[in-house]
């Protein structure tokens, strides 16, 4: 199910996903930084001119944290490329590790994102890009097989906190040149998501509200709409500060591994007759995260399947349902966690 990979990679990553952190500024140059009260609160911004005009890369609402970071960014500007250098060279050992990189137009759209503010914001990569993470985040290898998707998926909360309108399609164009939004069966249904030719496509989702919320829904700030998904409100609740392996490091925000397994399980069970393969995908990725989370981190599981037991949705029933069909010793080691 799973392959460790060598111990040395746990401390490389760990110490990956911190200077990423500490040194989240250092690749902007050439522009200032500048804060905006929006109700009452200050948010900050990198903002820079180019041929098309004035661009602000969201940073944050104002903290403690956030002003260390602008003031980092500031006095150490001469630094910056060492400091870039130095993540590459972690990016690079991981590889040669055996951690599992991120390479060309997946990495180039969330290296996009992430420059535009999307996780800053409260934005989460969900999905199998997502699950793909998880390996280089827990220190094994899972099955490749599980990670290859034509789809990259984003949950973005309907009121994100962020004070500036961003169209977010043009950012994937600039990105990926070749997406475009596909027009609609239902003129009367917004469209969520974009495609490329080849059948690449970017899909936003976002937490269901009542059993009838169904339809697209606008989100004002990012310029685009999103689905509404069961559960996506437990899924999202416990994300976690990740990096994506390519370049210098991409910093994103995943959903708990733990619930994202527990998410899977429920999942599953919603998926209609033609949707099978999607099932049984649903299911192995499950089992790929419960095998580790059992041997590794068994109260994190027993802490997904508690917030689900708390839930009066019916999500904890789907839940036993999908653990029906993993295999004994994955549902043996699952109950023994949960």
């Amino acid at each position: 199910m799973f392959k460790r990979l060598p111990d040395n990679c746990a401390a490389l990553y760990a110490d990956l996903l911190q200077k990423v952190d500490d040194s989240a500024l250092v690749t902007l140059s050439g522009g200032t930084f500048t804060a905006k009260i929006i109700h009452s609160k200050r948010y900050w911004y990198y903002q820079t001119r180019t041929l098309s005009g004035q661009v602000q890369k969201y940073l944050g609402k104002e903290s403690t944290a956030l002003l260390a970071k602008i003031a980092q960014a500031k006095s150490a500007r001469t630094e910056a490329q060492s400091i870039l250098t130095e993540r590459r060279r972690l990016v690079a050992m991981l590889g040669v590790s055996g951690a599992t990189p991120e390479k060309g137009r997946p990495a180039k759209i969330l290296e996009k994102m992430a420059d535009a503010g999307l996780f800053a914001a409260g934005g989460v990569l969900v999905g199998s890009f997502a699950f793909a993470s998880y390996g280089n985040m827990l220190g094994v290898m899972l099955d490749a097989a599980l990670s290859r998707t034509e789809d990259m998926d984003f949950s973005v909360e309907r009121e994100l906190e962020i004070g500036l309108q961003r169209d977010m399609k043009h950012d994937l164009v600039a990105a990926a040149p070749d997406l475009i939004t596909p027009a609609q069966i239902n003129p009367w249904v917004a469209p969520f998501e974009m495609k490329s030719p080849d059948g690449f496509k970017i899909e936003f989702l976002t937490t269901k509200i009542g059993a009838h919320d169904k339809a697209p829904v606008l989100i004002e700030r990012f310029g685009i709409h999103a689905l509404p998904l069961d559960f996506m409100d437990y899924l999202i609740e416990d994300a976690q500060r990740a990096v994506v392996l390519n370049g210098a490091g991409i910093p994103v925000r995943v959903p708990n591994p733990a619930r994202y397994a527990v998410h899977k399980l429920a999942i599953s069970q919603l998926r209609p007759i033609g949707m099978q393969t999607k099932l049984a995908k649903d299911i192995r990725q499950a089992s790929a995260l419960i095998a580790v989370l059992a041997e590794d981190n068994p109260g994190a599981l027993l802490l997904a399947v508690e917030a689900a037991s708390a839930r009066k949705d019916g999500m904890l029933a789907l839940i036993k349902r999908g653990r029906n069909q993993l295999e004994p010793p994955i549902r043996e080691a699952f109950d023994n966690a949960g």
